[in-house]
């Protein structure tokens, strides 16, 4: 065994070396080793063989590094001789190189990079699941029972969204995103606090002697001055007094709150009381986590779990409608819905690059065969055949290093523009960089891009070691049998540009379907701001006057707000369409309740002030909408949509019946009127059932709502306008998420657009690609062969007939390719089913346009070298061979 390993190892080293010392280190090692075996020495023996190893590493370096050094040097010269074609493969190379490098780059940030949580992959989400298997929050009691009673998770924290604006400490009032997260939310992440601590036990729980919060790094330094003095200092949120205590570390990342709840910069105790209204069991508005314990598996927790709510089922008939709990890692819950795009993306890419490396093996084909003489001369001078190997390919190499360089800059370039306008439905997207890890992706592949495509000439350059290559009968032969080898790379090129094209095909039509689908409401020429009245003034629980006085407030704004120039109508809702985000709410018609309460269909409920459906251009289609007589004291009305009013009331007509939203020991709203369906969760989205009620009716008095503004003119200059507009009724209250309504409603797209668009400049890059390819190939088989054509055409050849030839000639790889590659898109295009809208995978037309595309323009890459075949004249070809 020992002398196997011992010859394998020799085997990379120089032939003077083999023939001195390295026979002798191998006698010396084989004796050593009969003595390390009869002693059972089995610790020397391994130690023996690490150390011969050594000795023969450390005498080899000299000897490699002074061939590595010809080589490069040769293959620099090579290179010089034909700038052009070295200057086409380095281009061709950087395309392919420097796009994997993006790629790369984008995958790792978002994808490969582990979550910045202390044992990541042990922490978990916890979701109760509904009869037909759909994944929801938890009601706080019970988070409350599953914290107590679970063994196989620990550290199960609760979160919720919440907000807070700043005020009354001199500086103008910010509203700022916040949570409340359960004492141990910190610690489930495994980050503390940089300065102060975070909270106590005796913090969060309902009634504490005092308020606190924990800020972030950026809060901090924004509000603060970065000032450390502010541990224990009061602050004033939504005019009740707070104590600050703690303050996250810069860079702290917490995924939940940027996923969840838009980027939270500060955060809460929970602090629920149990027997609140909204601490309830059914109140499933909390996202619970946890952590694995030790030696426990994902399958194991979700069926301790599942056991668990199932008992809380028995004792609560009526708060649950299954028995069923959801255990997700949380780098499935933050990463999951985006893998398949980001995947397709990376395996569009390395088609790119096996297309760059099929155009230049096609290059370096054509350059052996200008090299068959010099091959055969170093052949006939001793130069052995691995000796001949190692130095093209450090030629390849060379080439694709050079690439790999050429590529990098412009891949930074794309990289910074991704990370900084790329979709941001992708987490983590903003990290993206050109840091060491994608440096080191291109190195090593440059190295496998090189070796792969080098290998392609050696087998044609290695036939010619014999001499032979050197004679004119070799130069006549070798175009036609380098036209055969690059033949066979073309056809893999379109092979591979008809799977891009069809994918990005399917892509641009599901696109395009998705963007053509009605929302239900106009969007242009519309501003949104988003609005929350806090303070004293406000926070006198749910009673009429805070009622009366959040509408008096919201009255005011959408005065001041209509009055501006150029401003057609105004309203505000809780939750805009499309904004993210939606209450739910149990459905209950009067006179046709459910025997179980939790049986009752679940509606999207929305809060508006009169003129909200006009303001979105929300049609009306039966009855009337809310308005300025849905007083406080008016009535309980409420308007539906389309598809509510289909499901429950299907053959008759809704208005005039009583529903009760939540709770069937509240008021019942009278169904006052009928509007179309609204979009609220995105294009793709099914519409749901969507219940729309007056402000001034709702029991929960809503202070945080969304404005809409619509203007005739261009919405985003009424920005400032309105903010001065809104600070001249209240300068307390906080004005944030100021923006085009145009622009909301297309992030909702934008990571379809983002891989749509990827593709297209993909498969674009690889049709020119294989063009290129194609008719460099065939041109310079026509050079080639023009004394071979040059005879025909003087023995009689009609010069269509020869056009006909070299056209059929590079046609046939181009019809071989479309054929390869429509098998393999049937293949590559079931793995797009999560993308498209509308539109199947295997999309006929998607795939015939790509076929058809790749024909024609294959076949406009072969008329120019058949023509210009067809013009030979005979008599000077005959001439110049």
């Amino acid at each position: 065994m020992h002398g196997r390993l011992f010859r394998l190892l020799l085997r990379v080293l120089p032939a003077e070396f083999r023939d001195g010392y390295a026979r002798e280190m191998e006698a010396t090692f084989a004796a050593e080793l009969r003595d390390a075996r009869r002693s059972g020495r089995a610790r020397a023996l391994l130690a023996l063989w690490f150390a011969t190893m050594a000795d023969v590493l450390r005498s080899a370096p000299g000897e490699h590094l002074d061939v590595l050094a010809r080589d490069l040097r040769f293959a620099l010269r090579s290179m010089r001789v034909r700038p052009a074609h070295t200057l086409t493969a380095v281009l061709t190379l950087a395309i392919g190189l420097g796009a994997n490098v993006v790629m790369f780059a984008v995958v790792d940030a978002v994808l490969l990079a582990p979550l910045p949580y202390r044992d990541a992959d042990a922490l978990v989400s916890i979701q109760e699941t509904s009869r037909e298997g759909a994944p929801g929050n938890l009601g706080y009691l019970t988070f409350v029972d599953l914290k107590a009673r679970a063994r196989s998770v620990s550290h199960v924290v609760a979160a919720s969204q919440s907000t807070a604006t700043f005020g009354g400490d001199g500086q103008e009032a910010e509203r700022v995103n916040a949570m409340r997260v359960s004492r141990e939310y910190f610690d489930l992440v495994g980050v503390a606090p940089v300065v102060g601590r975070a909270f106590t036990e005796a913090e969060d729980r309902p009634g504490a002697a005092r308020r606190v919060v924990i800020l972030s790094d950026a809060l901090w330094r924004r509000r603060f001055g970065a000032d450390p003095g502010v541990i224990g200092r009061p602050v004033t949120i939504a005019g009740t007094t707070h104590v600050i205590v703690g303050v996250m570390p810069r860079g702290f990342d917490d995924l939940v709150a940027s996923r969840f709840y838009d980027d939270a910069e500060l955060w809460f105790p929970l602090g629920y009381d149990p027997a609140a209204s909204f601490a309830c069991r059914t109140c499933r508005h909390l996202r619970v986590f946890g952590r694995l314990a030790p030696g426990v598996s994902v399958a194991a927790a979700q069926q301790e779990l599942t056991s668990l709510v199932a008992q809380m089922e028995q004792a609560n008939a009526s708060a649950y409608t299954s028995a069923g709990a959801l255990v997700t890692t949380l780098h499935d819950v933050f990463l999951g819905p985006v893998r398949p795009a980001l995947l397709l993306l990376w395996g569009g890419v390395v088609l790119l690059l096996l297309v760059a490396c099929a155009n230049v093996a096609s290059l370096l084909l054509l350059r052996a065969s200008e090299r068959a003489g010099e091959v055969a001369v170093r052949a006939a001078l001793g130069v052995t055949r691995g000796r001949l190997v190692r130095q093209l390919l450090t030629e390849s190499v060379l080439l694709s290093c050079l690439g790999a360089i050429a590529g990098l800059l412009p891949a930074w370039a794309v990289v910074r523009m991704i990370a900084v306008a790329g979709p941001t439905e992708l987490p983590r997207l903003a990290t993206a960089a050109l840091d060491g890890r994608a440096v080191a992706a291109a190195v090593a592949l440059a190295l496998v891009s090189g070796v792969l495509f080098g290998l392609a000439p050696l087998r044609q350059l290695l036939r010619h070691d014999d001499g032979v290559g050197a004679s004119g009968a070799g130069r006549r032969t070798a175009g036609s049998a380098t036209w055969r080898a690059r033949s066979w790379l073309v056809a893999v090129n379109v092979a591979m540009a008809t799977v891009l094209l069809a994918g990005s095909g399917v892509l641009v039509r599901s696109v395009t379907r998705l963007l053509a689908v009605e929302p239900g409401f106009d969007v242009h020429g519309v501003l949104t701001l988003r609005l929350w009245a806090g303070g004293a003034r406000f926070d006198a629980g749910e009673t009429p006057q805070q009622i009366a006085t959040a509408v008096r407030y919201y009255d005011d704004v959408l005065t001041r707000l209509r009055a501006l120039p150029g401003v057609a109508a105004a309203a505000a809702v809780t939750t805009l369409p499309m904004g993210g985000g939606v209450d739910g709410f149990g459905l209950h018609i009067q006179g046709r309740f459910t025997a179980n309460p939790e049986d009752a269909p679940s509606a999207d409920r929305f809060v508006v002030t009169p003129d909200y459906f006009a303001t979105l251009a929300i049609p009306l289609l039966r009855g009337r909408v809310i308005d300025a007589r849905d007083s406080q004291t008016a009535d309980r009305v409420a308007v539906i949509n389309r598809t509510t009013a289909d499901r429950l009331f299907p053959g008759e007509d809704p208005l005039g019946h009583r529903l009760l939203l939540g709770d069937r020991s509240g008021a019942a709203r009278t169904i006052v009127g009928v509007v179309g369906d609204v979009r609220h969760h995105g294009f793709d989205r099914e519409v749901g059932l969507q219940v729309y009620v007056p402000q001034a009716q709702w029991a929960w008095s809503e202070t945080l709502m969304t404005l809409v503004v619509r203007t005739g003119g261009d919405p985003g200059a009424l920005a400032a306008p309105a903010r001065r507009a809104l600070r001249e009724v209240d300068a307390t209250q906080a004005v944030t998420d100021v923006r085009v309504y145009d622009d909301i409603v297309a992030t909702t797209t934008s990571t379809r657009r983002f891989v749509a668009g990827a593709l297209v400049v993909f498969a674009a890059a690889a049709l020119v690609l294989a063009l290129v390819g194609l008719y460099g190939a065939l041109s310079v088989t026509v050079a080639q062969r023009r004394m071979e054509i040059g005879i025909r055409l003087a023995l009689g050849a009609r010069a269509d007939a020869i056009r006909r030839m070299v056209f059929l000639n590079g046609l046939r790889p181009v019809v071989l390719g479309v054929g390869v590659g429509a098998v393999a898109s049937v293949f590559a295009l079931r793995a797009m089913g999560e993308l498209v809208f509308e539109v199947r995978p295997l999309d006929p037309a998607s795939l015939a346009g790509a076929l058809g595309a790749l024909l024609v323009t294959g076949a406009a890459a072969c008329l120019v070298p058949a023509r210009r075949a067809g013009r030979i004249d005979p008599a000077l070809a005959l001439r110049a061979e």
